[in-house]
Order: structure tokens, then C-alpha cells, then sequence
């Protein structure tokens, strides 16, 4: 990976990689985007995104509908579809430009005796194009142009590509006053477009006090945020928040995207103990198949109904990461159901705020088969 200095609220960092440049320009008019269903029968696209710095590459993939049929006598396979070319436009422009496509595949081999059948799966041709630094944002269109039996037809796919990663501005709770025996939320929330993931480094600047964060992406277009909590013990002071966002092989940095300070503060009221139990409905599962996380909070010895849940999962050897939230019921009960992917603990939390320790369950070890 390279790193190239950028400018940003604080100084930023961005790395990337490397993807190959084709396409030549061929002038064609701007025509209504439909699937020709009788030809293909869809068309699956990866992250589009306007780059930072190199080029992009999106993978696509289209699947062919009869692409092979019978020789008369019936003896051999011959091709139904006899060409598929592919192109794509940007958005704004009515220019088309050629996509990289894979070739037909071979015509299957007659039998040695008998007559020969058509192949059962589908014929799926992998393509690509590039979006550049300096293209726009916005509705673009894969089209591909399939022949067949002397006749052909046009399938198009629109595509959204989504802006370059912007920062826009973050802030953090401030001040965070902690109390001793207290736990005092602090929330993190950022404006960033673009990004696929935000991450959050919060830190001391007078000592080695930090904070790792995950953040999540609110239902509101661009906005991320997470919640974490202080207590006593976290040094008080100038701390700064640090922020990560990624799309893609390209990651940007910003270094300072706020500062905050903590302080000490006095307790005014008691704070309940919170616990939670936690089971899974199978310790071993074919990969693949659902198990259900399931357990209850408590406040105190009532339920903590309405409670957001917190569950984490953990590979052997591994760090406990953040995976879902889930929100308990009236009588404190949550469920969730997952496909797990590898063998991991598993394991919920209850989150703490001003007037509630939080607490954390047991472990449950999942083996996938």
C-alpha cells in the first residue's frame, strides 16, 4: 500500500490499490435501461464507488438465458447465443464505453454414443469496468448486446455509483464528566460520505488512555455513530477523536476530527446493577444453517424491558468484536438469529449508562461443521 497526505479536517492519510485501465469510447444513443429477460436474465454488480485516488474496478456478471441448443440429429451441442459483447455509460453521458467481458465458453462435447442433452446450469459471462477519481457519482448503466440465430438484442442494468469518501464533520460528547462508581455515556457521531465503514480511535493526549470503536450507520443517508461508556478510571483532560473511513482497497484518515475534554464530577444518585443471561439454541451447526442467540437482561431484579443489547462473538485466539444489537422485549427477553461462518464464542452485554452498570453473560462456544 502507498500513503498519500490529504487534506481534511486534521491532517488525513489515505491508502489504496491498484486496478488496470481499459475502455475506448463509442458514441451510441441514451436508450431505456431493461433486462431483456428472453436473453438475460440478470445482471449482479459489486461496489461502484468514485475512487480517491486509483482507479476502481467493478466486477459484474451476467446470467444467459438458452445459451446452447440441439444440432438437428440431435447427436451434438451447439451454440444458441453466438456472441455477447459489453459496454457501459456514465452517468450524465450518453456516450458508451467498452466493458470488459469473458468469451463464451466452449461448446460442450458430443457424447460417445446416444444423444446428447443440453446442459443444465446456467452460462454466467464475468465482466468488468473502471470508475476514475474524476468521474461523477450517480445512476450509470452496464448494457450487454447478445446475438443469437441471426438476430440480437440489448439488456441494460442500471448501477449506482456512490460519491468519493468526504468527511463532513464528528463530534463527541463534551465534556464527559465521569463520578466515581458511575459509568458515564459518551456518544461519537460523524457525517462522512461515501464510506462503507467508519471506524473511531478515541484518545488521551496527556496519556496512553484509548478507545477502539466500530461505528454504525444510522438510517439517516451518511450519518454514523456509536455509543461507549467512561468511568473513573479513564484520564481526564484534552482527549482527541480520530476517525477511519473505508470503501473498497482505499482507506482515508482523519486525524483530528474533534476534540473533547474529561472531567471529574460528583455522584447525585444510586445506580442499579444490571445482569444478563445468554444461551445459544446449538453449539454445532453445519455452515450455512441458523442458530438462535437468545437470553434476558435484568435491572436490578426486574426486567430491563426495552433494553438495546449488545452481542459479540470471538474467534479462538481472537479479540471479543461487536456483531449485533438486539432489542430486549417487555419482559427483558431478546432474540436473534444468525448463520454463523466460523467457530466462535458468543456472548451479550448489556450496555451501562448514568443510572445502570452495565454487565455482561457467560460465553457459549459455537463449532461449524
Amino acid at each position: 500500500m502507498r500513503l498519500l497526505l490529504a487534506a481534511a479536517t486534521g491532517a488525513a492519510v489515505f491508502a489504496t490499490g491498484t486496478a488496470t485501465a481499459f475502455a475506448t469510447q463509442t458514441s451510441a444513443t441514451a436508450v431505456a435501461c431493461d433486462l431483456n429477460t428472453a436473453d438475460v436474465t440478470a445482471v449482479t454488480v459489486g461496489d461502484a464507488y468514485v475512487p480517491l485516488k486509483d482507479d476502481a474496478t467493478v466486477d459484474f456478471e451476467a446470467t444467459l438465458k438458452d445459451a446452447w441448443k440441439l444440432a438437428e440429429d440431435k447427436k451434438s451441442v451447439q451454440q444458441n447465443i453466438t456472441a455477447v459483447t459489453a459496454e457501459f455509460q456514465r452517468a450524465g453521458e450518453t456516450t458508451w464505453n467498452s466493458a470488459t467481458l469473458e468469451a463464451l465458453p466452449a461448446v460442450p462435447a458430443p457424447p460417445a454414443t446416444g444423444e446428447a442433452t443440453l446442459p443444465t446450469a446456467d452460462v454466467k459471462l464475468r465482466g468488468s469496468f473502471k470508475v476514475t477519481k474524476d468521474n461523477k457519482d450517480g445512476k450509470w448503466q452496464v448494457r450487454l448486446h447478445v446475438s443469437r440465430s441471426g438476430a440480437s438484442s440489448d439488456s441494460c442494468k442500471e448501477v449506482t455509483v456512490s460519491p468519493q469518501v468526504k468527511y463532513v464533520s464528528a463530534s463527541v460528547t463534551d465534556p464527559v464528566v465521569v463520578s466515581a462508581g458511575q459509568d458515564t455515556e459518551v456518544a461519537v457521531k460523524a457525517n462522512i460520505i461515501g464510506a462503507s465503514s467508519v471506524t473511531a480511535r478515541l484518545f488521551s493526549n496527556d496519556s496512553n488512555d484509548s478507545v477502539d470503536l466500530e461505528l454504525s450507520k444510522s438510517n439517516t443517508a451518511d450519518q454514523w455513530y456509536r455509543e461507549t461508556w467512561f468511568d473513573d478510571d479513564y484520564a481526564t483532560g484534552s482527549w482527541t477523536l480520530e476517525l477511519v473511513a473505508a470503501r473498497g482497497k482505499e482507506s482515508v484518515k482523519f486525524e483530528k476530527a474533534d476534540t473533547f475534554w474529561v472531567q471529574t464530577g460528583s455522584s447525585k444518585s444510586k445506580k442499579a446493577k444490571s445482569r444478563v443471561s445468554f444461551d445459544v439454541s446449538a453449539n454445532k451447526v453445519k455452515k450455512g444453517k441458523k442458530i438462535r442467540l437468545y437470553g434476558k437482561a435484568y435491572r436490578g431484579s426486574s426486567a430491563y424491558s426495552g433494553k438495546m443489547i449488545e452481542l459479540y462473538t470471538k474467534k479462538k485466539g481472537g479479540s471479543w468484536k461487536f456483531a449485533y444489537f438486539v432489542k430486549a422485549n417487555g419482559s427483558g427477553k431478546f432474540s436473534k438469529t444468525v448463520k454463523p461462518k466460523t467457530d466462535a464464542y458468543w456472548r451479550a452485554q448489556v450496555p451501562g449508562t448514568s443510572k445502570t452498570y452495565g454487565s455482561k453473560s457467560g460465553y457459549e462456544f459455537v463449532d461449524v461443521r
